[in-house]
C-alpha cells in the first residue's frame, strides 16, 4: 500500500482568496434520448452524461461561452452565455411544454440569507403545463409558488427543516407530482428541477445542492483556564465554552470576521478570518510549542473523495514535541508520518479498514497516544487533534467527523456501516433517485463462490438476538452479522471476486422508504466456518 498520509503543509492558517471564476452545473433533463450526451464549451467537449444526472460545479474564466449538446457526435441543443466572475449558472438540457428539447441557463441568486434561512429555486423545465407548487409541514401549506409555466423560475427564501413537496394543475386541487418530502438546511440553496414527461415516469424533480453560507466548527484547547471563556465573532458574543468542549458548525454569512476570545471579559486571542461559501472551517484555540496561547483558522477540505474512500486530517496543536503519526492493521504498520511539528497539519484520502492510530515522539518508541480504533466509513471526514500540554498531563486527541456527502432533497443516499472481514459492499451511484437503477457491488470477495445478499430493516436486532452479533463462536473471527433478514437471494461471485447486482427503489416508495439494509455473506473463506461477511449498506 502506498503511504497513507501525504504531508501538505506546515502552520496552515486559513486564507481567503478572492473568487473571480464562475461556476457552472449542467444537468440532463431530457428523457429518452439512444444514448448519453456530450457537453461542449467553445468547442472543448467538458464531459459526457446521461438522463436525470448532473455536473460540476465546473469552474470557468469570466467570459463569453457557446454552449452545445451533441449526441453521437451530431449537435442537438445549442446556447450562448455570457459568465461574470463570482457567477454561479445552472445549465440545464430539458423539455419544454410542447415536449421540444431546449438548453436553457439560469442564474442562481447569491444574495445573503438571512440566517437562519433556506433558499429554494424552483425551476419548470418539463413537458408539463403550468403548476402550483405548494409546501407543507403538517396538514398545513407553509409556502406556494403559483402558475410556474414552462420555462419558468421562482425563487423563495424558507426556514430549515422537512417539507411535503406537490405539484399541482395551475388554479387547480389536482395533484401532477408528490407529495415527496425533502429536507433543506440551513445556510444552503437547493436548485428544483421539473424534468421529463408529466404525462409518463419520465417525471421527476432532479435537485442541485448549492451552499451560500459559510460553517465554522471551533474547538477550546487550552488547558488550566481559571474560567470558561467567551468566543466572538465581529464584537458579538457567539458562547462560552470550556477545555475541549466543541461548538458548531456555526452558519455564517460570507464576510470578514474578527474572532477574538475572552478570558473574564478581557480579551486574550484574535484572529482574521474572510469566509467565502462553501467554506467549511474549523477554528482553535491552542497551546504552541512553547505553551504560549493561540488561536488558528483551518480550512478543511470538503470535496468528495474517491468511493470506498474517508478523508483524515491530523492537526498537532499541542504543547508537545515533534510526533510520528502512526497508522496499523491488525498489528501491521501502514503508514507513518514522522516529525510532525506543533502548527502542522496533514492530510489525505484514506481507504477503508479496522485501522488503530497512534502517536509516537518523533523517532522514538515511545507512545504519546493511543492506539485507538479507527475504522473510516466512506464519504466521511475525520479531523483529529491534539491539544493540551503532554508535560502537563492535559493531552488529548478530540475527533470531528463531517460527514462529506450530505442528503440531497428526494435523492437517496447510502452508507456503509456497522463491521466486516474482508468483502466490500458499496452501491454504485452511491446517491440515485427512486426509479433511478443502481448497483449493489461487492469487491475483494472469495472468488467463484456461493454468496447470500442479504435485505433487512434493523441493524440492531434480529427476533431476540442484539445486532450486530459476533460470528466468532461459530469459527468466523472478526465477521458480524450487521443486519436482520426479511429477504436474501443466491448470487455467485466472479474470478476476480467480485459481485454486481442492480435494483432499483420504485416511484411509489418516493417519500416512504423505510430502513433498508444490505449485507453480502461469502462462502470459502479462510476460517472454521468458511464465511466472510460485508459491512452493511444502509438506503437512508
Amino acid at each position: 500500500m502506498q503511504t497513507l498520509l501525504k504531508f501538505l503543509a506546515a502552520g496552515t492558517l486559513l486564507t481567503a482568496l478572492s473568487a473571480q471564476d464562475a461556476k457552472v452545473t449542467v444537468l440532463h433533463g431530457v428523457p429518452g434520448l439512444p444514448a448519453p450526451v456530450q457537453v461542449f464549451a467553445n468547442g472543448g467537449l467538458l464531459f459526457a452524461f446521461d438522463y436525470g444526472q448532473q455536473r460540476g460545479p465546473l469552474t470557468l474564466a469570466p467570459g463569453a461561452y457557446q454552449l452545445e449538446v451533441r449526441l453521437n457526435g451530431n449537435p442537438i441543443l445549442s446556447t450562448n452565455a455570457v459568465l461574470n466572475a463570482n457567477d454561479d449558472v445552472s445549465v440545464i438540457a430539458h423539455l419544454d411544454a410542447a415536449g421540444t428539447p431546449r438548453l436553457a441557463a439560469f442564474g442562481n441568486g447569491l444574495q445573503a440569507l438571512n440566517l437562519p434561512s433556506s433558499r429554494l429555486y424552483v425551476r419548470h423545465t418539463a413537458k408539463a403545463p403550468a403548476v402550483d407548487v405548494l409546501l407543507g409541514q403538517g396538514s398545513h401549506t407553509v409556502a406556494t409558488v403559483p402558475n410556474l409555466a414552462s420555462g419558468a423560475s421562482a425563487t423563495a427564501d424558507v426556514a430549515p427543516g422537512t417539507y411535503s413537496v406537490r405539484l399541482n394543475l395551475a388554479g387547480t386541487s389536482t395533484t401532477v407530482f408528490g407529495p415527496v418530502d425533502v429536507a433543506v438546511e440551513n445556510g444552503v440553496g437547493y436548485g428544483v428541477f421539473a424534468v421529463g414527461d408529466a404525462a409518463d415516469p419520465s417525471f421527476r424533480l432532479l435537485t442541485q445542492r448549492l451552499p451560500l453560507a459559510a460553517q465554522v466548527t471551533v474547538l477550546h484547547g487550552i488547558p488550566g483556564l481559571p474560567s470558561p471563556v467567551t468566543v466572538r465573532a465581529n464584537g458579538n458574543p457567539l458562547f462560552q465554552f470550556d477545555y475541549r468542549d466543541v461548538r458548531g458548525p456555526l452558519v455564517l454569512n460570507p464576510g470578514s470576521y474578527a474572532l477574538d476570545v475572552l478570558l473574564g471579559g478581557v480579551p486574550v486571542l484574535a484572529q482574521t478570518a474572510a469566509l467565502a461559501r462553501g467554506d467549511d472551517v474549523t477554528v482553535v484555540a491552542h497551546l504552541d510549542g512553547n505553551g504560549g496561547n493561540r488561536l488558528s483558522a483551518f480550512a478543511n477540505d470538503t470535496s468528495l473523495p474517491a468511493s470506498g474512500q474517508a478523508r483524515v486530517t491530523v492537526r498537532h496543536l499541542a504543547q508537545a514535541p515533534n510526533v510520528d503519526v502512526a497508522v496499523d492493521d491488525q498489528g501491521n504498520r501502514l503508514a507513518t508520518l514522522a516529525n510532525l511539528a506543533n502548527g502542522q497539519e496533514v492530510t489525505a484520502p484514506v481507504p477503508l479498514g479496522n485501522f488503530e492510530v497512534s502517536l509516537f515522539a518523533a523517532g522514538t518508541t515511545v507512545r504519546a497516544f493511543g492506539p485507538v480504533g479507527f475504522r473510516p466509513q466512506a464519504g466521511v471526514s475525520y479531523q483529529f487533534l491534539a491539544v493540551g500540554s503532554l508535560a502537563g498531563n492535559s493531552f488529548g486527541v478530540e475527533v470531528l467527523q463531517r460527514d462529506l456527502q450530505p442528503a440531497v432533497p428526494s435523492a437517496i443516499a447510502t452508507r456503509v456501516g456497522g463491521w466486516g472481514c474482508g468483502p466490500s459492499i458499496a452501491a454504485v451511484p452511491s446517491r440515485f433517485d427512486y426509479g433511478q437503477p443502481f448497483e449493489l457491488q461487492v469487491r475483494s470477495a472469495p472468488r467463484n463462490a456461493m454468496a447470500v445478499v442479504v435485505f433487512g430493516d434493523s441493524i440492531t436486532a434480529a427476533g431476540a438476538l442484539a445486532l450486530p452479533l459476533s460470528l466468532q463462536p461459530f469459527g468466523a473471527p472478526t465477521c458480524f452479522l450487521n443486519t436482520n433478514v426479511v429477504a436474501s437471494i443466491g448470487a455467485l461471485t466472479d474470478a476476480g471476486g467480485n459481485l454486481a447486482i442492480g435494483y432499483l427503489v420504485p416511484r411509489a416508495l418516493t417519500g416512504a422508504l423505510p430502513p433498508s439494509y444490505f449485507q453480502v455473506g461469502v462462502m470459502g473463506a479462510n476460517n472454521s466456518l468458511g464465511l466472510a461477511t460485508t459491512e452493511y449498506l444502509e438506503l437512508r
